[in-house]
């Protein structure tokens, strides 16, 4: 009997214990194989049981064309999550963009030979190798655990914390999740046409813009100018890049930034010459 209780206590202490999701990914890829995945679970669990959290994955095999209520609920309920990106996998880009609707702690990790995506590439990413070789791997674990501490003390030391919605000058408040299974199509374009709508009030209400606007023409004068400004806003925001990060994974999306927040599309060439100049400016600065 009294192992039985001790069981029982450390279950319920278990379930009262603050969780640390896990949205990665888990079958075979041309690239990746199913153990594979299995080795980098190990690793993210074995790292987070080294702090105050619990891990689990967020989901486990889901019936064919349904989300479960109860894998929403892990996403949205979980104190911190930790989302692997490599391979960029449909699945954990969906779940990801979910809990970044929700506008809470998440760590974005991914391998070396997974680039940036456009939605996330703003938010700061730690990178681990593919090849789990071991030495890399410790390295990856302790930053792994400092991150996890710190980006959820931010979360609960900040009244406003947003880690995502922020960028759009506003914070979503997501809706109560309804206990009940629906289907996936029905539910991904709902939640679309929300987001949609949502994203382009934002973006009227921060830049001002109107019919008006969108039909005047802009003179080239105005264009380079208003095209320096958000590259410069935009490396300023995310200043842990380095330029070599910036010229490889972000010309791209910094000149869709760009486009979103000014209604023309900016010449690439312009978005390269600001991005040399800013980055000429900062090393004189640091000198």
């Amino acid at each position: 009997m009294p192992e039985k209780k001790e069981a029982v206590k450390k279950e319920v202490l278990k379930k009262q214990q603050k969780k640390c999701g896990i949205i990665m990914p888990i079958a075979s890829h041309p690239e990746y194989s199913k153990e594979h995945w299995k080795e980098v679970l190990s690793i993210l669990v074995d790292t987070v049981k080294q702090t105050e959290f619990e891990p689990r994955l967020v989901s486990d095999d889901v019936a064919i064309g349904l989300i479960h209520e109860r894998i929403v609920n892990n996403i949205y309920n979980d104190e911190i999550v930790i989302c692997d990106v490599s391979s960029k996998n449909p699945n954990v880009m969906f779940e990801l963009g979910l809990r970044l609707a929700f506008d809470k702690p998440t760590i974005i990790i991914k391998d070396e030979k997974t680039g940036y995506s456009f939605d996330t590439g703003v938010i700061e990413h730690l990178n681990y190798p593919s090849s789990l070789r071991f030495n890399k791997i410790v390295e990856f674990k302790s930053e792994l655990v400092k991150r996890i501490n710190a980006t959820y003390d931010k979360a609960k030391s900040e009244a406003n914390y947003s880690p995502f919605l922020k960028s759009f000058g506003k914070t979503i408040v997501p809706a109560k999740i309804n206990q009940t299974e629906i289907a996936e199509s029905k539910y991904i374009l709902s939640k679309l046409d929300n987001l949609s709508k949502e994203l382009m009030l934002m973006r009227l209400e921060q830049n001002g813009i109107n019919e008006e606007v969108v039909q005047r023409e802009i003179s080239p004068l105005t264009r380079r100018m208003r095209t320096r400004k958000l590259v410069y806003e935009f490396l300023d925001k995310n200043s842990h890049l380095t330029y070599e990060d910036i010229k490889n994974g972000f010309v791209d999306i910094i000149s869709e930034e760009v486009s979103n927040q000014s209604n023309f599309i900016p010449r690439k060439r312009d978005i390269i010459l600001y991005i040399e100049k800013y980055f000429e400016i900062k090393s004189k600065e640091d000198k």
